[in-house]
Parts: structure tokens; C-alpha cells; sequence
């Protein structure tokens, strides 16, 4: 496994340890679905609960990383950095796209010894036009070339 990989499976895995479910979002979960671009941190999709928001400090005390809250245009989020490791815990994707709904469209994906909910691309795409940053903008095109290439072979192999 990649350095990467072994990052991501200890993020998994402290996920499962304080019981926090989260959808993995953004540009690591672009990444696992074939979209070749480059990410610095880890995005995780969670319901905005009191409940959650202290799975979250549990999280950050297993691994070591200090917390602080954020707010962007669309979500509200909070970040666990540390060292080597920057986890953004997001709570709102875009107006209409709600926790339950991503999640029923999630593919489960194996890291390492464990699995994580990985949000479609279609999803991850929907998000990134909704915030509207010029890093999100950056990666639409990769986002919309690797679907219209999956959508072809998937037609192509029926």
C-alpha cells in the first residue's frame, strides 16, 4: 500500500473506532473512483449533530490532531490537522443534497483491511459546483471527463 493508502486506512479505522459514519467526498474519493488529480486533505460528509460533533473530537484525540471550525460559502466544516493528516469534517454539500441521499448512492470501497462509504462522482461533482471555489472549479473537468468515459464504457459493455 501507498503512503496514501495507509493514511486513508488509519482514518478508517478511527472512524469505526469512535463510531462516526461519514461518506467519504471530495478529492481523495474522486481519486479511488479514477479521476486523476492531487488532494492535500481528506473530506468526510457527516450529519451535523451535537452527538457528531463530539465523534469528531474523539477522532482528532485518537490521532493526535488539533480541531478548529470553519465557515465556507456552502458548509459549515471542521477541520482536524495535524502533522501529516487534514481531515475536513463537512456537514452541508450543497443546499439540496442531503446526508441519507448521498448515502443511498455511495459505493462501499475497500482501503487496506477496511471499507468506506465512497460518494458517486456525480455527488462529488453536484458539490464542487455548489461551492463554487476556484480549487473546486479546477477539478470539474477532470470530474466530468472521467464520468463521461465510465458512462461510455458502461454503455459500450451491454
Amino acid at each position: 500500500m501507498s503512503p496514501d493508502e495507509v493514511l486513508l486506512e488509519r482514518v478508517i479505522a478511527t472512524l469505526r473506532k469512535v463510531k462516526l459514519e461519514a461518506i467519504l467526498v471530495g478529492n481523495v474519493a474522486s481519486v479511488l473512483q479514477g479521476v486523476p488529480i492531487m488532494t492535500q486533505d481528506i473530506d468526510l460528509f457527516v450529519r451535523d449533530t451535537e452527538l457528531n460533533r463530539k465523534k469528531i473530537r474523539l477522532f482528532a484525540e485518537e490521532l493526535g490532531l488539533s480541531i478548529f471550525k470553519r465557515d465556507e460559502a456552502i458548509s459549515e466544516v471542521i477541520t482536524a490537522e495535524g502533522h501529516e493528516l487534514v481531515v475536513d469534517f463537512i456537514f452541508r454539500l450543497s443546499h439540496d443534497q442531503k446526508f441519507e441521499s448521498v448515502r443511498s448512492r455511495a459505493k462501499r470501497v475497500k482501503i487496506g483491511r477496511h471499507y468506506c462509504l465512497v460518494a458517486d462522482l456525480e455527488d462529488i461533482l453536484k458539490a464542487k459546483k455548489a461551492a463554487n471555489r476556484p480549487k473546486d472549479q479546477a477539478a470539474l473537468k477532470l470530474i466530468e471527463d472521467t464520468l463521461r468515459i465510465r458512462n461510455y464504457l458502461q454503455r459500450k459493455s451491454k
